[in-house]
């Protein structure tokens, strides 16, 4: 019996009997007519050992499956909410190659544009040269 789960009370009356009965041994054995039985006692304090222990495992049972639930409850969220990241993820990189390749796609224009300018900007000026000498 572990001597955390025995109460003061218990402790005592456990105690008391030990030691009746280690003066009992002493003596000798008592008579028939004076003897007084006193396991009923011990069968109370066992009995109510055996009470708290099995309260004590309910209570731990009751907790163990409550913090169970409550975990399983938060794995899901949490697996969920990776899920859902993970998707946003995809379609930001997707946007972003989208947009990457939109960019390439006018940067290309753009400097096709450029040597357009410049090649009608000289034309203008060699056309304007051209009526002014005349």
């Amino acid at each position: 019996v572990q001597a955390s789960m025995l109460s003061t009370a218990d402790a005592s009356r456990l105690q008391s009997f030990l030691q009746s009965s280690s003066e009992d041994e002493d003596v000798g054995a008592p008579a028939g007519a004076v003897y007084e039985s006193q396991s009923g006692n011990i069968v109370q304090t066992i009995s109510d050992l055996l009470e708290k222990a099995e309260e004590q495992l309910e209570t731990a049972r009751s907790t163990e499956t409550k913090s169970l639930q409550a975990f399983e409850m938060m794995e899901q969220g949490l697996k969920d909410e990776i899920k859902f990241a993970n998707k946003e993820l995809s379609e930001a990189k997707e946007g972003i190659a989208a947009a990457s390749e939109k960019k390439a796609s006018s940067e290309g224009d753009l400097e096709m544009t450029q040597k357009d300018l410049s090649a009608d900007v000289a034309g203008l000026s060699e056309l304007h040269h051209e009526c002014m000498t005349k």
